[in-house]
């Protein structure tokens, strides 16, 4: 059973109310759930997608493990938290993917989102594409963090379908 939960941050055109939803994983049947088709705000659980695509770019061989990342001048400003990373240095896309897991690092979430397409901007686009494909009808992505951006929205029932895809 895989449970999700959508967290509020800040106002906007997005709900004030908390979302939330628990389903079954093998069949997405869903068990309970709290307002999960109103909007609100993915925060870090955006990081889901920038890794879905991460691994997905791995496993259709355009980035490897090993592979070095270069972390730009924008990566490097994202704000805390991160790994501390500095514009112009290297980290590999294991390392990267770590960062994100352990430690919800933007400046790695820019560095992947980067190396994959070019931009964080690019990458954004790319991740709202794949959330359509993946059936998350009511989801935008702004950037590959989570970072605050009031166009930035999901639902708890789309960021059940990431998990089942990430699953």
């Amino acid at each position: 059973m895989l449970v999700f939960m959508a967290a509020v941050v800040g106002s906007g055109i997005a709900s004030a109310r908390p979302a939330s939803i628990v389903i079954e994983a093998n069949s997405g049947r869903v068990l309970q759930a709290l307002n999960a088709d109103t909007e609100v705000y993915p925060a870090s659980l955006t990081k889901m997608m920038t890794l879905y695509l991460l691994f997905e770019a791995i496993d259709k061989g355009r980035l490897r493990l090993d592979q070095r990342l270069t972390v730009s001048e924008h990566a490097a400003a994202r704000p805390p938290t991160g790994l501390g990373l500095v514009a112009g240095q290297t980290i590999t896309a294991r390392d990267a993917m770590l960062g994100l897991v352990t430690k919800s690092a933007n400046d790695a979430a820019a560095v992947v989102g980067e190396a994959i397409s070019g931009s964080e901007a690019a990458f954004a686009r790319h991740m709202t594409v794949k959330a359509r494909a993946l059936g998350m009808a009511h989801t935008v992505f702004q950037n590959a963090s989570g970072l605050p951006d009031v166009e930035q929205v999901t639902t708890a029932h789309d960021m059940a379908r990431l998990g089942r895809a990430l699953l």
